[in-house]
């Protein structure tokens, strides 16, 4: 998908939600991974723009969200401000957060959110933790052991609760028709 036909994604999701206040981060992450696949003296180049534009989208938008990030398809930023995203973090696809949300690494390593998770207010998730697929994390929750496929974590520290009624995630679906 090009740069340009990515945003016009980002741009369609966040004006639905009417939150546009997200789209600087969002548009600077893009510039900055299309910046990473450039040749050498563009690259140089642009990474200098890059930088300039990350520190600024930081102080309009209160999301950090470097190029180095790993991040799916359809990233959902509800609420933009104080949402600070560890760089070595990956998040999957279809993932919503909402404002306030720390996505934190330690000595260990950073946390790993599945494929249609969500995170909500002030949340964090601190630590190699992943996030299984089809997960939630509540608001003012901190998140120091995995989640689950399909499971809620709530409280400080967060304890595990299942949540009824959603899909069985892709790989467990096709392990129980096999």
């Amino acid at each position: 998908m090009s740069l340009l036909s990515t945003l016009a994604g980002d741009l369609k999701r966040h004006r639905a939600s009417q939150a546009l206040r997200a789209m600087p981060a969002l548009a600077t992450y893009r510039f900055g991974v299309w910046c990473r696949k450039q040749p050498t003296p563009v690259r140089q180049l642009s990474g200098v723009v890059y930088r300039a534009a990350l520190l600024a989208s930081e102080t309009v938008s209160g999301i950090y969200l470097d190029s180095a990030t790993e991040v799916g398809d359809d990233l959902h930023l509800i609420h933009a401000g104080g949402i600070n995203i560890h760089p070595a973090s990956r998040i999957g696809d279809r993932v919503g957060l909402m404002h306030g949300v720390t996505l934190a690494a330690d000595a260990r390593g950073a946390p790993v959110l599945g494929d249609d998770v969500f995170i909500g207010a002030n949340a964090t998730v601190y630590g190699p933790v992943t996030v299984g697929e089809g997960a939630s994390v509540a608001a003012n929750s901190l998140v120091l052991t995995d989640v689950p496929p399909n499971h809620m974590a709530i409280g400080v520290p967060a304890k595990m609760v299942p949540q009824f009624g959603k899909k069985k995630p892709k790989a467990e679906a096709a392990a129980g028709a096999a």
